[in-house]
């Protein structure tokens, strides 16, 4: 497998962030890693031809068998068509395995949004503004909570990304496609001070979210950061992700366009927002049979 060629490609001909790039090559290889794993022959490698439909289905059985959900089995298939897809583009005599790959069925996702009166409870508690980690930590909710960003969004963001002048936030996101958010003027206050406070740490690095010792956050670093301040909030899911669907629910719980939501959020189509809309009309039901129950008895 051309894994290293086809990384390359991702990061200057797509354009796509270092995280994404990452979560590819882990994918890949763990897949040349099942590949090999019976025997030291490498010449599976060396071919993409050898590799057949059966060595794929073969994998999905045993990511299956070791307890991976079907939406991460889903995610990394997706990086192998990805693959498969470019060596095809490369070479019109390959026969792709993927085509005759079907991927497994995954349960209805809940989406999880934390309550208005929780993320009250969030916003109130304010740190000191000397404390640096307590205070980025906050501006972290601040943004997320804010904007609705992704986590890769949020980590890729430099502070020549953001207008202070026009409070706006320069963001881009998958496929590196740019979209502009607004800032209110108290985040916007919020970010000027913790802009202040990297200065007084003497952190000349341009990344915006980074530790007090000057190196950007990591993805791993901000999952802890925000499954700490979740640890009291009653939700089953505790990620940066989380933020993201609270953004959109309670937007669209107060009349938001769902096509400003969509704008807001970087879908590239309707129907991945409109899922939203579902959580309202759910939530609707429950307020609607709830009061005519009570009228009626």
């Amino acid at each position: 497998m051309k894994t290293d060629i086809f990384l390359t490609y991702l990061r200057q001909r797509r354009n796509y962030s270092e995280l994404t790039v990452k979560s590819y090559e882990s994918d890949l290889l763990q897949f040349e890693s099942f590949l090999t794993k019976d025997d030291n022959d490498k010449s599976v490698l060396e071919d993409d031809g050898l590799i057949t439909v059966n060595s794929v289905r073969s994998w999905i059985m045993t990511l299956s068998e070791q307890g991976i959900s079907a939406r991460s089995i889903n995610r990394k298939l997706s990086s192998l068509r990805a693959y498969f897809r470019w060596v095809e583009i490369n070479n019109a005599e390959f026969k792709n395995p993927m085509l005759k790959i079907v991927s497994p069925k995954m349960s209805k996702r809940r989406l999880s949004a934390i309550t208005n009166d929780d993320m009250q409870m969030l916003l109130e508690q304010r740190p000191s503004e000397e404390d640096f980690d307590a205070f980025r930590n906050y501006v972290i909710v601040e943004l997320l909570y804010a904007t609705g960003i992704r986590q890769a969004e949020l980590l890729g963001i430099k502070q020549t990304d953001i207008s202070f002048t026009d409070r706006q936030l320069k963001i881009f996101g998958k496929g590196n496609k740019e979209r502009i958010i607004p800032i209110g003027q108290k985040l916007m206050d919020d970010i000027i001070k913790y802009i202040d406070l990297k200065q007084r740490y003497s952190i000349k690095q341009t990344a915006l979210m980074v530790t007090k010792e000057g190196k950007v956050l990591t993805k791993e670093q901000l999952y802890r950061i925000v499954h700490k301040l979740l640890e009291n909030v009653n939700i089953s899911e505790k990620s940066p992700h989380t933020f993201r669907h609270t953004c959109a629910t309670h937007l669209v719980e107060e009349g938001a366009d769902i096509m400003n939501v969509k704008n807001l959020l970087g879908h590239s189509s309707l129907k991945a927002t409109e899922i939203y809309t579902h959580t309202t009309i759910e939530q609707l039901k429950k307020e609607y049979k709830r009061t005519f129950e009570q009228n009626f008895n």
